[in-house]
């Protein structure tokens, strides 16, 4: 069973290598939150409070993307706050759906502690001859490809 962020009542969290190391005041242990646990927050969040943006949602593949360091400003602050955003790669059926519900997405990954929401085109992304994402990450290009296939 997982816990939500919410339920253990945390007020305390430092990101350390791509991981939120989260502290929880009642039991003073230390939990690591990933990238999955996050993405998987966030849809969980959607699912249960916005049922009719749930349905777009669940046919997209959901992803919390942590930028390069060398892509982030050298000012510690912005670094902090710029750390992840959530990436929503829907197919082109369903992008402007997602895209009109973004200022709902960004409210609930900026609840997540989630910075941006980027809604991207799945099916650009497969199909184009130029990109290396099927040999550079092998697993995204699948689940893209299955994002693509997909029959509403």
């Amino acid at each position: 069973m997982q816990t939500s962020i919410a339920q253990l009542g945390i007020y305390q969290g430092v990101q350390l290598l791509g991981v939120i190391i989260v502290v929880c005041p009642t039991e003073m242990e230390r939990i690591m939150i990933t990238e999955q646990d996050l993405a998987q927050q966030f849809s969980v969040i959607i699912e249960h409070t916005h049922p009719r943006v749930w349905e777009l949602l669940r046919q997209c593949y959901v992803k919390v993307i942590n930028p390069k360091p060398y892509l982030i400003t050298a000012n510690i602050k912005t670094c902090i706050r710029h750390a992840r955003y959530i990436g929503i790669y829907c197919p082109d059926r369903l992008i402007n759906a997602i895209v009109a519900e973004k200022n709902l997405l960004r409210e609930v990954a900026e609840y997540v502690g989630l910075v941006e929401v980027v809604c991207l085109n799945a099916n650009n992304l497969v199909r184009d001859p130029l990109s290396n994402l099927k040999s550079a990450y092998p697993h995204l290009w699948l689940d893209l490809l299955w994002v693509v296939t997909q029959e509403q």
